[in-house]
């Protein structure tokens, strides 16, 4: 992209500010923020005092390394981790509140959003999981990796939805111009 996402705009607003109302609406109630490669704070604009930012310093590792920063940063129990990348700024709140709504039902399972077809994100990982997450190492693993596991793979589920921001990965300014139109 040339630049950090999480700064880049969307109906007036950054994609870091879009993620945590997408969160805090879809129902989590606390939101951590990841930073790595890019100082977001000053630059993302105002975001609800519920949402905490962490430096990732172990970034170039890539983006299992911030879900590794993220649990680390957990301050208190909680019974999820909704994982959503940045370059997703369209994803409905109601898909998180599905998401979270799926992982009530069957505690214990890792669940993501399907769109005809097409596996999708945010993901949410149950608590069960995080032991497991933080011991993957980013060198050679991603989350998937987890998800691939003959452990997790039996845990995994898909919410059929239609919700195409799900789908979106906004990596190129031309992703971003089709956002726009």
């Amino acid at each position: 992209m040339g630049r950090a996402k999480a700064l880049l705009e969307l109906d007036g607003r950054s994609f870091a500010r879009l993620g945590v109302e997408l969160l805090l609406g879809g129902g989590c109630a606390e939101v951590i923020l990841v930073e790595g490669a890019h100082d977001l704070r000053a630059r993302a604009g105002e975001l609800p005092a519920t949402a905490r930012w962490v430096v990732n310093e172990r970034w170039p590792l890539g983006p299992l390394s911030s879900i590794q920063a993220g649990l680390a940063a957990l301050e208190a129990e909680v019974d999820a981790l909704v994982v959503h990348h940045v370059e997703r700024p369209r994803v409905r709140p109601e898909t998180v509140r599905a998401l979270l709504d799926g992982l009530a039902r069957e505690p214990g399972t890792c669940w993501q959003p399907r769109v005809d077809g097409r596996s999708g994100h945010p993901l949410v990982w149950p608590a069960a999981a995080f032991g497991p997450l933080a011991t993957l190492d980013p060198r050679t693993d991603t989350a998937r990796t987890l998800l691939r596991s003959p452990e997790w793979s039996p845990r995994r589920r898909k919410l059929d939805c239609d919700d195409l921001g799900a789908l979106d990965n906004i990596d190129r300014p031309e992703d971003l111009a089709a956002l726009r139109d």
